[in-house]
């Protein structure tokens, strides 16, 4: 009869301590903190607004008011809170990016000719890690994973094009 005591007690203590374990992980996720700045630019026979970049962070959505164009690896733009944006219809643009983009270089997606004059899509993402990356994209030259993730983009870039 001590033996099954035993037994049972140590099975309750395995499983309560399994469960506390589970727990911590699961805190883990939650306090991530990312952000993703994304646009669109125009190709150098633009003149006037050339370009419209947002961010997304891990409660608001903010939007370049200067208009700024990505030249650098990194946008260096002066964003300004869209207290009129909704944060939840719009944080999948964070949940949704492709896995695949991760492990792709800084710079233009299936497209070594491309240059900032060839105009496109603008994707930067940081992270509370230390993960930093940047990519840009033609409209019409993308790589096959990221189809769903453009559509994606192209109708979040127009609900936040008419606030």
């Amino acid at each position: 009869m001590k033996k099954i005591n035993f037994i049972l007690s140590l099975s309750l203590f395995l499983i309560l301590f399994g469960c506390n374990s589970d727990d911590d992980s699961g805190n883990e996720n939650t306090q991530r903190n990312e952000t993703l700045i994304f646009g669109w630019f125009a190709d150098s026979s633009c003149s006037g607004d050339c370009s419209t970049i947002y961010k997304i962070d891990s409660e608001n959505i903010y939007r370049d008011i200067d208009f700024n164009y990505p030249e650098n690896t990194f946008f260096e733009g002066n964003f300004q809170l869209m207290n009129n944006a909704n944060f939840q219809d719009f944080e999948s643009l964070i949940s949704e990016l492709p896995n695949e983009i991760f492990n792709e270089p800084n710079g233009y997606l299936d497209c070594t000719d491309c240059t900032n004059e060839n105009g496109g899509f603008y994707l930067e993402y940081q992270d509370n890690d230390g993960l930093h990356k940047s990519w840009r994209f033609r409209n019409a030259i993308y790589p096959d994973y990221l189809e769903n993730y453009r559509s994606l983009l192209l109708d979040k870039l127009a609900e936040l094009n008419s606030l």
